[in-house]
């Protein structure tokens, strides 16, 4: 995906999402550091399996209920690109002018940061085009501060943090969005 004259991006979607066709489209966006596309966390994959550390559950999921999925690389490192500036890319090439008026985002620890980006660049979808924002443990560093898409964020997004209670239970409001628990006090696991 060209971005400027010199930078170039890639990035992971369905013929129909690429084509504009996808009525519902998931978004995934991965944390900050060492993960790339399609990752949600490289110690789990190594140790673990690939079913638990990668996006590859939430893939297919989505595609077996009808939806279009985009899955992000904000940590490729080309050309000096930040993972706020990949996904706004993202976006505009493939959501904006497309007939897809159901969005879903899933993102994991600094995706929670890049999803609010995301929200400040295209308001007008923030509002009428996602449905719903899960975030896994975001460090989100804040909302928007544009009251009216900030009050929608909070209405239509989940935090799960890592927490000791069992998954599910009210934990507390952070910046306004509902934190519940995880399941687990690791990190690396929230997205599991």
């Amino acid at each position: 995906m060209k971005i400027t004259e010199s930078k170039t991006s890639f990035f992971f979607a369905n013929p129909e999402v690429i084509q504009k066709d996808a009525k519902k489209i998931l978004v995934l966006i991965h944390g900050n550091g060492a993960v790339r596309a399609g990752q949600w966390s490289r110690k789990i994959i190594l140790n673990n399996s690939l079913e638990e550390g990668s996006q590859l559950p939430f893939i297919k999921m989505a595609n077996d209920q009808g939806y279009g999925v985009i899955v992000t690389n904000g940590n490729q490192e080309l050309q000096h690109m930040s993972p706020e500036d990949h996904a706004s890319a993202v976006w505009e090439k493939l959501i904006t002018g497309s007939c897809c008026d159901h969005v879903i985002i899933i993102a994991h620890s600094y995706g929670g940061q890049v999803t609010m980006n995301l929200a400040r660049c295209f308001p007008g979808d923030f509002l009428h085009r996602v449905k719903a924002v899960y975030l896994a443990d975001s460090v989100h560093y804040g909302m928007t501060g544009i009251p009216l898409l900030d009050q929608r964020l909070c209405d239509i997004s989940l935090n799960y943090v890592t927490s000791d209670r069992n998954l599910d239970n009210s934990i507390e409001f952070e910046d306004g969005i509902k934190c519940i628990s995880s399941g687990t006090t690791r990190h690396e696991w929230t997205s599991w």
